[in-house]
């Protein structure tokens, strides 16, 4: 589908854009939504259901371990107040979700926080492998090992902390071939320097810079994909707005967790939000 009128009303996302508010940046994407024709809502979807994910299981940790994490992530698909009503609301959730609460109704409890992170991951990944959008299937690839080789990188700078988990990962099939995009090598190469002197706008500059590239990789003027890619720089630069307004806050709080890290043995149970 041809986005030609969709995509020439919309501004340039730059990174280093500084300008557009997170209320600017909602509006966006609602434009973009709006404006979607239905199978391509489904991708966009899948885009943000990451955060309704987590937002998911921050209300079940809480409620069946007794376990605060943390705010809710936005944007999201859902509203608080429907995940906070999940059971009175179901009919009103992607059908993974559905999925995941009935099947492991009444194992919450006895299950680790990790695992009910890594099931409800495995659902939701299963529902993006039948849409067999060759967008989401590169995207969520090429994701998973950029996280993987951050996580690395941590590890070998922190011992104390977790390797990456590989049994996460999807085959995914149908995947396109990116060039240009960072080599695992060049990526470590320029994230351990940060890492190591805890340089958190730095890491998180390059992780923009590397999800910017990758969205660039789909341009075929006023494409679906296009559209998608766009989304994605859109998602970056919510995440950075809420990043580089908690500035000094955020590298005390990281260092305060990275200090009970070294004084407590990590679980393998814990979940990897």
């Amino acid at each position: 589908m041809s986005y030609f009128y969709l995509i020439s009303s919309l501004p340039e996302l730059k990174l280093s854009d500084t300008s557009l508010t997170p209320l600017q940046l909602e509006e966006l994407l609602e434009t973009v939504m709006r404006n979607a024709a239905v199978v391509d809502k489904q991708v966009l979807n899948c885009l943000l259901y990451p955060n309704d994910n987590q937002n998911l299981l921050f209300i079940l940790f809480r409620e069946y371990h007794d376990f605060e994490i943390g705010a809710y992530s936005q944007p999201s698909v859902l509203s608080d107040e429907l995940l906070n009503n999940y059971r009175m609301e179901q009919g009103s959730l992607p059908d993974y979700m559905i999925h995941y609460l009935n099947d492991l109704s009444g194992s919450y409890s006895s299950l680790s926080l990790r695992r009910m992170e890594y099931e409800l991951n495995k659902y939701f990944h299963e529902h993006v492998a039948k849409l067999e959008s060759r967008f989401l299937n590169t995207y969520f690839t090429w994701q998973f090992e950029l996280k993987k080789t951050i996580a690395d990188i941590n590890h070998k700078a922190f011992d104390y902390l977790p390797i990456s988990n590989t049994s996460t990962q999807t085959d995914y099939t149908t995947l396109k071939t990116l060039h240009g995009l960072a080599t695992k090598e060049e990526i470590t190469n320029e994230i351990t320097p940060l890492v190591e002197v805890n340089d958190l706008e730095g890491i998180e500059t390059k992780i923009n810079q590397y999800y910017w590239e990758f969205a660039d990789s789909w341009q075929e003027p006023f494409s679906s994909e296009q559209l998608f890619g766009y989304v994605v720089k859109l998602l970056r630069l919510y995440q950075w707005k809420g990043f580089s307004t908690k500035g000094e806050a955020a590298r005390i709080k990281f260092e305060e967790l990275v200090q009970g890290l070294k004084e407590t043995e990590l679980s393998p149970k814990m979940p990897v939000i």
